[in-house]
């Protein structure tokens, strides 16, 4: 039974692509344990049922939310996410749209945390070219930083480590001793 579910938006397929290729790095640590559902398709009920959560979302045109995300963003403000623990990734280009890589992971990570979620699955900032974003904090992104366009030969390692990363923020298997988390790119 999954324990995960991940919620995503995509308009030319990337991000669904990512969301699977996620879902098979998690398989291989326990089989079927997160539930994939595009975000279209996705009412409050659906995500208020898992404790553990991730959403994808792409950053379109300047810094905006992708389309199905944009038309789900207002129903979120019914959305209780009080003691649920929420990790985003997401994709964006970081040359094109330097200044505005990855808002939506900012924006999207601003309304988790106004629901009472907590964020987990910050992602080192290093090994990106980029000016600024929404998603930034500190020296950190607030979720997996993608760039299909720029870095693709990148995505499977930092899924990897990501992934890994979250099982033990998500709490699903316990940290080895001497072990640090895995937080970069």
């Amino acid at each position: 039974m999954a324990k995960i579910g991940l919620f995503y938006g995509s308009n030319d397929g990337h991000t669904e692509d990512v969301a699977e290729r996620i879902r098979v790095a998690f398989d291989a640590y326990e089989p079927d344990l997160v539930s994939v559902a595009n975000i279209a398709h996705t009412s409050i009920e659906d995500i208020e049922h898992w404790d553990k959560l991730i959403f994808g979302i792409p950053t379109w045109n300047i810094g905006q939310l992708q389309d199905d995300w944009y038309i789900f963003f207002p129903k979120m403000d019914a959305l209780d996410l009080t003691g649920k623990t929420i990790a985003i990734f997401g994709l964006g280009d970081q040359y094109e749209y330097s200044s505005t890589f990855l808002d939506a992971v900012g924006i999207l990570a601003d309304k988790v945390m106004e629901c009472g979620g907590d964020l987990v699955g910050l992602w080192s900032a290093k090994g990106y070219q980029h000016w600024d974003s929404l998603a930034l904090e500190g020296d950190y992104f607030l979720g997996l930083a993608l760039d299909e366009d720029h870095q693709p030969e990148l995505t499977d390692s930092r899924i990897q480590a990501w992934v890994a990363q979250l099982i033990s923020e998500f709490g699903i298997a316990e940290e080895q001793p001497g072990s640090e988390p895995v937080a970069g790119g």
